[in-house]
């Protein structure tokens, strides 16, 4: 698979990356990020992956969710999820953050922040944010990196107050992916349209669509 260039390292946070494990596509990650892709203990905690561990990080408690469910969909995601873990040092860096950088992320998830952004813009929805989303984001805002999200509480707070952030929502990852060829048209209209949509539940009112020769997103 070729690697396409990234200008900066890129950090992800847990919805986004469980769509590309979860559909088996994990491999996309390094590819779109031109090296490996950084992760939040938040996120994923690598001193979780012990037998008997409790989980505290987003992904582990997924996979630990799939394991006391029984039907097709939860033992294969379940089994992807182990896979990708058996291959970490090829997909993924920990990155561990710094006090300021635990104190920022605490900041994010706090309501005055979100009516500070808000006092910016009336007309933003913002949800809630989770801690393991605002540890990724706080990692990319004081280092400078790339945020992969697709979150509806970090997505627009980034936008208005850190507007400098370069940020990647899963749609257009799918689209880079198709218009540098790492996946044919047909390949990433099934991955975003049938896969993350049709069957792991990706709810975003994002489409992906062929327009005047490449993959576009329209919402």
């Amino acid at each position: 698979m070729t690697v396409s260039p990234s200008p900066s390292p890129v950090i992800v946070d847990n919805m986004v990356l469980v769509m590309f494990v979860d559909s088996g596509m994990a491999a996309l990650l390094p590819a779109l990020a031109g090296g490996r892709v950084y992760v939040s203990p938040s996120i994923l905690d690598a001193a979780e992956t012990a037998e008997g561990c409790e989980p505290i990080s987003e992904f582990m408690k997924g996979l630990s969710r799939f394991r006391r469910l029984d039907d097709d969909l939860s033992r294969l995601r379940l089994e992807r999820r182990q896979d990708f873990l058996g291959q970490s040092a090829a997909l993924w860096q920990p990155a561990t953050p710094t006090l300021a950088e635990l104190q920022l992320a605490h900041e994010l998830t706090k309501r005055e922040t979100r009516a500070r952004a808000k006092a910016q813009n009336t007309a933003l929805r913002i949800a809630r944010v989770d801690p393991g989303e605002a540890e990724a984001a706080a990692l990319a805002i004081t280092r400078g990196w790339t945020f992969w999200s697709d979150d509806n509480g970090i997505v627009p707070l980034i936008r208005t107050l850190y507007p400098a952030v370069t940020l990647e929502r899963t749609c257009a990852l799918v689209a880079r992916a198709v218009n540098e060829r790492l996946l044919s048209w047909v390949e990433g209209h099934q991955l975003f349209e049938g896969t993350f949509k049709g069957q792991l539940d990706l709810h975003t009112t994002a489409r992906l669509v062929w327009e005047a020769g490449e993959a576009k997103c329209v919402v």
